[in-house]
């Protein structure tokens, strides 16, 4: 996965919004439309800063590598939630991201509060990529603080989890390998 680094200007903490790709797409379409569509913040940085809630120092996040801790990025939901209004019918009706299409429906309906489209297995999916950020999460924290088994436990669970994820959501008809 391609990186995506913004910073904080008041603290250093940096933020990889390549992780926050769906809302940074929707937020593209909404801005620019499908034409020449591309994944990332560039050229949109704008449109990005604007939507995403300040660091927990209080600060703003700008692009550009920092140099302090890691942040998830986060952004302010009423703001989201518009971009992802707008954005998603653009990418519903552009035939060439109908794969993207796919891959992000139930984060893009979430994200423009269109909750009672999702499907239960789309529910599912969605509790389980939450799992897997927050586990990708603990072993980023059990890293920095140097407990290796805390990490290497998270990571076993990450794998495991991320296993049945690809099992079920990505690749449901390729058949389990025996041992």
């Amino acid at each position: 996965m391609a990186s995506d680094p913004w910073s904080c200007g008041a603290c250093g903490a940096t933020a990889d919004l390549a992780t926050a790709s769906v809302q940074v797409g929707l937020i593209r379409l909404a801005a620019h439309g499908a034409s020449g569509f591309r994944l990332g913040s560039d050229g949109i940085e704008n449109e990005v800063g604007g939507a995403l809630s300040p660091c927990t120092c209080g600060g703003r996040f700008t692009p550009g590598a920092g140099a302090g801790t890691h942040a998830a990025p986060a952004f302010d939901s009423p703001i989201m939630r518009d971009a992802a209004a707008r954005g998603w019918p653009v990418l519903e009706a552009e035939p060439s991201l109908a794969t993207l299409r796919e891959v992000w429906r139930p984060r893009a309906l979430l994200l423009a509060g269109r909750e009672d489209e999702l499907s239960r297995e789309d529910v599912l999916r969605l509790r389980l990529e939450d799992k897997l950020a927050a586990l990708q999460a603990e072993v980023e924290r059990a890293t920095a603080a140097g407990d290796v088994d805390a990490a290497e436990t998270a990571h076993a669970r990450y794998i495991e989890l991320g296993t049945t994820y690809v099992r079920r959501f990505v690749r449901p008809d390729e058949p389990v390998a025996s041992s």
